[in-house]
């Protein structure tokens, strides 16, 4: 087996293991277990009504606290009631059907606004609309209450399970931070491999990092807009609380571990050091996720290693080595502080300051208002999602012998994304997935009977629900597999179910990416937008840190929230630059310049994290005449970022064998900028 199959296979064992394949029992077990009783009973109407009602709504329980789940349970069952009543007495008449789709499609739609919660409440609330208009129940009033009561019954297994465990979704997302972290600290510590090759280390350093931002906004949300939580002084929230604080603070303090490695290498070439070094960080990444192993004896072993270095190197070298000994201290005692807490209970001034960090939905008039225009990129992919299920509904009612296609306008509702390249690549996991899927279902159908069909598809059920939301094209495998066996067993022809499958899926996708160009959202005309909110960022940051005096709890708040909007803006910028590089007109952009421009902003930030860590120590690195040089340099870049042309293509000046600080970084970003 080779090692990236593997890997892949390690993966598959892995979220086998992992919560995701506990919800996807949850909900397998919930969405089967009513539409077997009402069989059993022989009101296979009921079974189909109330097993689509846990299903529709199970797709929308996203990780939450209490309050989260309870709310958006209310939500979605009294959304989803209205939409399938409606949606079913409007079914007779074409004309009507047509419209009211198309209004709930784009109502809907327009929900992603308040956040990524309703915007899941809402692509579902049309995909039902979708079910609906291929069920054609008889009794809209009757058929809503199944729905209703479908959603009830999963909404009730949901908040019994957040009752007993309160605080699960948190849990998860602070071990997978964990393991993200200790990632980035074995990533970090093969820098001072002197084997190991550099190439594409800032890709992937930058990568990480992005991915710990959005994990540290995910653990905030859950902890800080869990009023119970906030409120109540329990050991287990301000342990959770506490902990977070700690995780978010190391973050930094790995962001702070020196990387200028060519220099590193060059400095400390043939002294023994950076073996050392790069094995302390490697122990400390293992203590971080496995904390009650043997390798503390090994780490102050290595550390005491390190002190005897010190002492030998000459005063230049040893200074720099007492720096990198000063950081791997710091992490080792924050690694100690995740794992044991020092539990308090917060005044209601720091109470406060934590919930500075939370960030607040959209919800105010103005805000939504702001939105109902074609700038607002949820406004155009509203106006295309809408036009495409007007096509589709279009095309069903000509089609109205064909008794699956609805899978048409089904299909385009969930592979249609905002973006050119998410759509590409949706289509893709969509096309490859449904091919496997009915290639597998054929193969099942035509070798075993009934019983074992039906066992089968409650595994594809099962495999949908553990990949739909890390491997999407294994879902569709799952669910392709799931209904063409169900649909045999219920309803036969075979030929028809497979035949109509592809044809209305491959229709479908092509829809889609002609839609694209409907309502266009391209991210690449906002690529210089986001680079200079990058670099305001990053200079508020920078301000905010040289502000910074020990032990003073306003300066060292104000610079948390400095630092976590400057991570918000480079995951914004990494994720439209990543979008942009996939549209059709790419090629016409400076890549090279663009690049260049993103890899200094994130260099900016990580020494501005070091320069942090010191001055939370009292230590200066900075001279007033450097500091001045710096803040000069960024606030240059800043004006001429406004005149930068990314289309221009030009040589970029020269970025070798320069000392990683923050003198030479601000001042080859602003050269760049006026280049």
């Amino acid at each position: 087996m080779s090692s990236k199959s593997r890997k892949h296979f390690s993966a598959v064992i892995r979220l086998f293991k992992s919560e995701h394949s506990v919800d996807a029992l949850r909900n397998t077990l919930a969405v089967i277990l009513p539409i077997i009783y009402f069989f059993y009973l022989g009101w296979p109407t009921t079974a189909i009504g109330i097993g689509i009602g846990a299903l529709m709504i199970c797709m929308t329980d996203l990780p939450g606290n209490r309050s989260d789940k309870i709310r958006a349970a209310w939500i979605t069952n009294l959304i989803f009631t209205f939409v399938a009543t409606v949606t079913a007495w409007s079914a007779t008449v074409p004309a009507l059907m047509i419209l009211t789709v198309v209004l709930i499609t784009f109502m809907l739609t327009m929900l992603g606004i308040v956040g990524q919660r309703m915007n899941a409440i809402g692509l579902m609330g049309i995909i039902l609309a979708t079910f609906t208009i291929g069920l054609k129940p008889a009794n809209p009033l009757l058929y809503g209450n199944y729905i209703f009561l479908g959603g009830l019954w999963y909404s009730l297994i949901s908040l019994s399970q957040i009752w007993i465990f309160p605080y699960r979704s948190l849990r998860r997302a602070i071990k997978q931070t964990e393991r993200d972290t200790a990632s980035l600290l074995k990533l970090r510590a093969k820098g001072y491999d002197t084997e190991f090759s550099l190439s594409g280390f800032n890709q992937s350093n930058m990568r990480l990092h992005l991915k710990l931002a959005n994990q540290h906004e995910l653990i905030r949300q859950l902890l800080l807009s869990d009023e119970r939580a906030m409120r109540e002084v329990s050991a287990k929230g301000k342990f959770f609380l506490e902990k977070s604080t700690n995780l978010i603070d190391l973050y930094e303090q790995v962001s702070a571990v020196h990387y200028d490695y060519p220099y590193l290498r060059n400095q400390f070439v043939s002294t023994g050091v950076l073996p050392l070094i790069q094995h302390s960080i490697e122990v400390l990444a293992k203590l971080l996720t496995h904390p009650n192993s043997d390798a503390l004896s090994n780490f102050e072993s290595l550390r005491l290693q390190l002190r005897h270095k010190v002492e030998e190197l000459d005063s230049e070298k040893a200074s720099l080595l007492q720096q990198i000994l000063t950081n791997i201290d710091e992490i080792s005692t924050l690694i100690t502080a995740i794992h044991q807490p020092n539990i308090t209970t917060p005044s209601n001034e720091e109470e406060v300051r934590v919930r500075d960090f939370l960030t607040p939905a959209p919800i105010q008039v103005n805000a939504i208002k702001q939105h109902f225009s074609l700038q607002s990129p949820i406004f155009r992919f509203s106006l295309r999602l809408s036009a495409l299920c007007l096509i589709a509904l279009l095309l069903i009612t000509w089609l109205s012998d064909e008794h699956y296609s609805y899978w048409l306008l089904l299909t385009m509702v969930i592979v249609s994304r905002p973006s050119y390249g998410q759509t590409m690549k949706r289509n893709a996991e969509r096309f490859g997935g449904t091919v496997i899927g009915l290639s597998i279902g054929w193969l099942v159908i035509n070798s075993v009977n009934t019983p074992w069909q039906l066992g089968i598809s409650v595994i594809g059920l099962f495999v949908f629900f553990a990949f739909n939301r890390v491997a999407y094209s294994i879902s569709v495998i799952g669910i392709t597999l799931a209904v063409i066996l169900c649909l045999n067993v219920y309803e036969g022809n075979l030929w028809q179910l497979v035949s109509d499958r592809a044809l209305f899926t491959a229709l479908g996708i092509g829809l889609c990416l002609a839609a694209t160009f409907l309502f266009p959202i391209w991210n690449a005309p906002r690529l210089s937008v986001l680079l200079t909110e990058v670099l305001k960022a990053n200079h508020l940051y920078l301000q905010s840190t040289l502000a910074l005096k020990p032990n003073e709890l306003t300066s060292i708040h104000q610079n948390r929230l400095a630092r976590k909007l400057s991570h918000q803006r480079l995951s914004a910028l990494s994720e439209a630059i990543k979008a942009a590089q996939k549209e059709p007109f790419h090629k016409k952009l400076n890549w090279p310049l663009i690049n260049r421009l993103q890899l200094l902003n994130y260099q900016l930030n990580v020494l501005t994290a070091t320069l942090a860590s010191m001055q939370k120590r009292g230590t200066l690195l900075l001279n007033e005449i450097e500091i001045v040089s710096i803040t000069s340099a960024l606030e240059q870049a800043l004006d001429n970022m406004e005149t930068l042309d990314l289309h221009e293509q030009f040589k970029l000046p020269s970025w070798t064998n320069q000392p990683l600080n923050l003198m030479e970084v601000s001042a080859h970003l602003n050269k760049l900028i006026k280049a």
